[in-house]
């Protein structure tokens, strides 16, 4: 079986290519430029463009049993890429009108942030309205490209959504956000925390939840395939424990962080450096208490495994690449 990956060599991508090949899955990645790094040495047919292209797209899809969409870009900063807006929209447009046409199976990626999560005292899941009046440009973004494939699925498209929840875990090349923040943590350079929740989820699992959807998921539903919400202070301790690293031992309330801002925006407008903290981080940092993943555990078979693993796993990597070293 022939499965396409658009954005195979990002951050959950590269885990999902090496996954479908563990598999027994015939793989080919669309990617713009040359074959990234995450992905030297996998048995794959790479195929070099945009998934704003439709020409492209169509190489890319020719053949193919089963298209697996994760191409997006994340921007969180004040001053936004261009082209995240238009990848995550018309990319996601292109995409599904190739499936469309052709009678392709879609798995499309979205994000556990592209619902509403008010209110935050109720638990989070795939029954929430899109959140389109979002004011994070990002998950606006993925709300509308929700929405693309949710039309297309009207008719006729074969398209199953998956909204992953934050990820930890190895082959992080980027390195993610997430990833990040750790090595940062690891030499200090976070001395202070907000208090912020957040589900993290082992990216091997989402990759196998996305598998699994390609098998079982019913067209036009999503799937939340998302993790644990743990408080920061029981993250941050669990890696301290895990790296040895003199980590933060208390956070501050989140509107201390809007307190702030102002001051970080000025900070960066003087430096030319991305501000340390922004309003759309502010934002994704709320989270509500309960993200239920049980509707993908029920239809899907989607298990996750303990953060300590992911971490483990995660922390192990890192050292590998060197980034943790002295």
């Amino acid at each position: 079986m022939l499965a396409v990956v658009t954005g195979g060599g990002g951050r959950l991508g590269n885990v999902l290519v090496r996954r479908l090949l563990e598999t027994g899955h015939q793989v080919r990645v669309l990617e713009p430029g040359s074959r990234p790094e995450s992905l030297d040495g996998l048995d794959i047919d790479f195929v070099s463009g945009s998934v704003l292209d439709a020409d492209d797209v169509a190489r890319a899809v020719e053949g193919a049993d089963v298209v697996y969409h994760l191409a997006a870009k994340i921007d969180l900063r004040p001053r936004k890429d261009p082209m995240m807006v238009p990848i995550n929209v018309e990319g996601t447009r292109t995409v599904v009108e190739a499936c469309l046409s052709r009678g392709l199976r879609l798995v499309h990626t979205s994000s556990h942030h592209a619902v509403v999560r008010e209110p935050l005292d109720q638990p989070l899941n795939e029954e929430r309205p899109l959140a389109l009046d979002e004011k994070c440009d990002y998950h606006r973004s993925k709300a509308v490209g929700e929405t693309i494939v949710l039309d297309a699925c009207a008719r006729g498209l074969d398209a199953t959504i998956v909204n992953p929840g934050s990820m930890v875990g190895p082959h992080d090349y980027e390195p993610s956000m997430v990833g990040a923040a750790l090595i940062d943590m690891f030499f200090g350079r976070i001395p202070v925390l907000l208090e912020l929740l957040s589900d993290y989820v082992d990216v091997r699992d989402v990759a196998d939840g996305m598998i699994a959807a390609a098998d079982k998921g019913r067209a036009g539903e999503r799937y939340f395939l998302t993790g644990d919400v743990i408080p920061i202070m029981e993250m941050v301790s669990l890696y301290g424990e895990l790296t040895g690293a003199k980590v933060p031992t208390r956070a501050l309330p989140l509107w201390v962080g809007w307190v702030l801002l102002p001051f970080a925006l000025a900070g960066s407008a003087i430096t030319k450096r991305d501000p340390f903290i922004t309003a759309d981080m502010l934002r994704a940092s709320v989270s509500n208490e309960v993200v239920s993943h049980a509707k993908a555990h029920r239809e899907l078979g989607y298990a996750i495994r303990p953060l300590r693993e992911s971490l483990t796993d995660a922390v192990a990597w890192y050292r590998e690449r060197g980034w943790l070293n002295a």
